[in-house]
C-alpha cells in the first residue's frame, strides 16, 4: 500500500519566515520516500502561494546561506507534493484564484483536509 500524508499549513506565514521552510522539508522528504503528499494552506499561510512571496522570504534570515523559501516549495513540488489553497482563507486575505502560483493544484479547504484526517489510509501533520 502506498503511504499517504496530508499536511495542514496554517502557522507558517510570510511574517514569520523562519517557520515557513519546515512544512516544505517534510513534504519533500515524504514525497521522496514515495508517499502521496498533499499540502493544505489556510489562514495567513495561503499568502505563501502568491507568486513572488516565497521568492522574497528567507527562512534563515537576510544574509544567511539558506536559499529563499521558493527553493523549498519547488523541491516539495518536484518530488510530487500537491499544493492546495483554502478558498475561505483566500477570500479573507484577498487572494484571487487567478493569483495563485502555477504549482497550486487547486482549492481545497477544511472539508477536504478533515476528510483526509478521517480516512485511515492517510496520516496528517500540522504546521
Amino acid at each position: 500500500m502506498n503511504e499517504r500524508l496530508a499536511i495542514l499549513v496554517w502557522a507558517a506565514d510570510p511574517d514569520s519566515p523562519h517557520l515557513c521552510a519546515t512544512p516544505f522539508h517534510f513534504a519533500a522528504a515524504a514525497a521522496a520516500m514515495d508517499a502521496e503528499v498533499e499540502m493544505y494552506f489556510t489562514a495567513r499561510s495561503v499568502r505563501l502561494l502568491v507568486p513572488g512571496v516565497a521568492e522574497t522570504l528567507h527562512p534563515g534570515g537576510q544574509g544567511s546561506d539558506m536559499p529563499p523559501l521558493s527553493h523549498f516549495l519547488h523541491e516539495a513540488v518536484r518530488y510530487g507534493a500537491r499544493l492546495y489553497a483554502c478558498p475561505t482563507a483566500m477570500q479573507a486575505h484577498g487572494v484571487a484564484p487567478e493569483a495563485l502560483r502555477t504549482e497550486v493544484r487547486g482549492q481545497a479547504g477544511a472539508a477536504a483536509f478533515i476528510g483526509r484526517t478521517l480516512d485511515p489510509e492517510w496520516r496528517t501533520l500540522t504546521f
